[in-house]
């Protein structure tokens, strides 16, 4: 019985210890998370990099930040067959490309210097593409933009790759009166 009274005071004594409240030690802040800041706009190119981290916009990138600048622009004209028109000597062009958004470019140097292009850039490919709309060219549906005339209209795209950041490849597509061209090239940025 004595036994049995020590045994239950010793075990009562460890089951009233066990139960004592336990308490957080405060975290250790890694300087890495707090330094590194990341963008958090779901619309940039960079959008979670450098995460865990610091959000802060004011590091993001977004596609049309991308292609803005100043290009010069030989043109290659390639007819409806593919076949480069050699008969016309070469055009180079002086393009300027604006930010008008996120995602919005306006180019100018094709036409006169009021005529802008107007362009959407895509997050993920690093390509802007011609805005385009339909409308009746005379009686025909006709998919592009109007370019320089009223009888033409334009489509395609802008492409800048990753390995040479001063590049910018061009094709487009015109349609006009006069039939169907191809103007194609590689504009470097000044």
């Amino acid at each position: 019985m004595k036994y049995f009274f020590l045994l239950s005071i010793t075990a009562l004594l460890l089951a009233q210890s066990s139960c004592k409240k336990w308490e957080d030690k405060p975290a250790v802040q890694d300087p890495r998370i707090t330094e590194r800041k990341y963008c958090n706009d779901p619309d940039a190119i960079n959008y979670n990099w450098n995460f865990p981290g610091t959000p802060d916009n004011s590091v993001c990138i977004f596609p049309s930040d991308n292609f803005s600048g100043t290009y010069l622009y030989t043109d290659s004209i390639y007819s409806a067959d593919n076949v480069l028109d050699t008969l016309s000597s070469p055009t180079t062009y002086l393009l300027r490309v604006f930010t008008s958004g996120k995602r919005n470019i306006r180019v100018t140097g094709f036409c006169s210097p009021a005529d802008s292009l107007l362009m959407t850039a895509e997050r993920s490919t690093f390509r802007a593409n011609v805005d385009t709309t339909l409308f009746m060219n005379d009686t025909t549906k006709v998919f592009g933009q109007l370019f320089c005339r009223p009888a033409d209209t334009l489509s395609g795209y802008f492409y800048k790759p990753l390995a040479d950041t001063a590049a910018l490849h061009v094709n487009f597509k015109v349609v006009s009166d006069t039939g169907v061209n191809y103007h194609r090239g590689t504009a470097v940025k000044q």
